[in-house]
Order: structure tokens, then C-alpha cells, then sequence
């Protein structure tokens, strides 16, 4: 699951700050990126928020340890990914490979991901967006709305760890949203409930979950 791979981005981070040799890095600030910039390189801060304006390219990836990211719009960007914090993507803009956080949620207004989106703990909503890849996570509701597509599956993962009560999860498909590939829930403790409306539907199969047709 491409999510484990943002717990190690502390350490990453961390482990660079004070050495980076290409890209922006900040410890205890902001990183900014103004309308129309092109960096090379990464964009990564610790405790601070990575903020980039309005058509800006990012030759790299945008990282927060605690902090959010924006990404405005019609920005061209690598990965972005947090440990605490939220990710938004304005309208128009590409990411070349995932979006991913542990703990925050995931926006996307009329965007396109080349790869996948996936949270720990964290809801994920797309308005008018496109995923290339799967949609993950652990414990988070998922929106799609306003013809959204997801090109490969949504997977709620298994938590693997010591029993827990049941958990409610909501996956709501809205305005002729579309899931190409199946809906899978891995975990027995989560009681999933899938709401299709408007012409929405999953291509594939629906699994361990109750769907709800409006």
C-alpha cells in the first residue's frame, strides 16, 4: 500500500534537511512558491505548510512532515505527500505520480492524478478529478463527485492490528461518477456502505459492502 511508504517521510526528511543538495527544504517555515514559478528539485518542509500558487511546475515532489500542502491551478507536480496534514489540487493541475497522506484528508477539484491516492487516516474527495491508478485507505470516507474517474480500484485496507469495534465507512459515487476498476474491503471490522446516485456506477465488483442505490 503506497500510504506505508509516508511513514518513513519524517525520517526522510529529517535525514536531508540539513544536507539537501537540489530543491527547496525548511525546517519550522512555509514554502512558498509563487504564481507561475518553476522549481527544480523537491519542495519539503517540517512543521510548516508547502503553499504553490497558480501555473507553477514542480520538477519534484511537494513533502510536509506536519503541515498542508495547496497546490493551485494548472501546476504540474511529481508526488505529494504528508505525514500530519491535508492536501488540496486546484483545478487543472496534474500530479505525475500519488498523492498520499497518514493523517489528513485529501482534495481534489478538477484534477488528475497519474498514479494513486491514499490516506491512513483521512477522508478523499474528488470533485470533477481523474485517478489513474487505485484509491486507498485505512480509515476515511470517500466522495466522488461531479463525473469523477477512477481508473483502477477503491481498496479499504485492513488496519492489522489488535481487534477493534466495528467502524462505520461511507463511499458515496455522486453525478455520474464512475469507479473502472472494483471496490474491495479488506477489513472484517469496517461495515462499508457504497451510494451510488445520478447515473453512477462501479465497473468491476463490490466487495464486502452494502450498496445503496438513490
Amino acid at each position: 500500500m503506497k500510504v506505508r511508504q509516508s511513514l518513513y517521510l519524517f525520517l526522510f526528511i529529517a535525514a536531508t534537511s540539513l544536507s539537501a543538495c537540489g530543491g527547496d527544504m525548511a525546517v519550522n517555515k512555509t514554502i512558498r512558491v509563487e504564481d507561475g514559478e518553476t522549481r527544480q528539485g523537491d519542495v519539503s518542509t517540517v512543521n510548516g505548510d508547502v503553499i504553490v500558487g497558480n501555473d507553477c511546475t514542480i520538477r519534484g515532489d511537494c513533502q510536509s512532515v506536519n503541515g498542508e500542502i495547496e497546490i493551485g491551478e494548472r501546476c504540474k507536480v511529481d508526488d505529494v505527500s504528508c505525514v500530519n496534514g491535508r492536501i488540496t489540487v486546484g483545478e487543472g493541475s496534474a500530479l505525475r505520480g500519488d498523492a498520499s497522506t497518514v493523517n489528513g484528508r485529501i482534495s481534489l477539484a478538477g484534477a488528475e492524478v497519474g498514479g494513486e491516492v491514499s490516506t491512513v487516516n483521512g477522508d478523499i474527495r474528488l470533485n470533477d478529478s481523474r485517478v489513474k491508478r487505485n484509491i486507498e485507505t485505512v480509515n476515511g470516507d470517500i466522495i466522488l463527485r461531479q463525473q469523477s474517474v477512477v481508473e483502477g480500484d477503491i481498496v479499504i485496507h485492513d488496519t492489522h492490528g489488535p481487534s477493534k469495534p466495528k467502524r462505520q465507512l461511507t463511499i458515496r459515487l455522486e453525478e455520474g461518477s464512475v469507479v473502472e476498476g472494483d471496490i474491495l474491503v479488506k477489513d472484517d471490522n469496517v461495515e462499508a456502505v457504497v451510494y451510488l446516485s445520478g447515473e453512477s456506477k462501479v465497473q468491476g465488483r463490490i466487495e464486502n459492502a452494502e450498496v445503496v442505490k438513490e
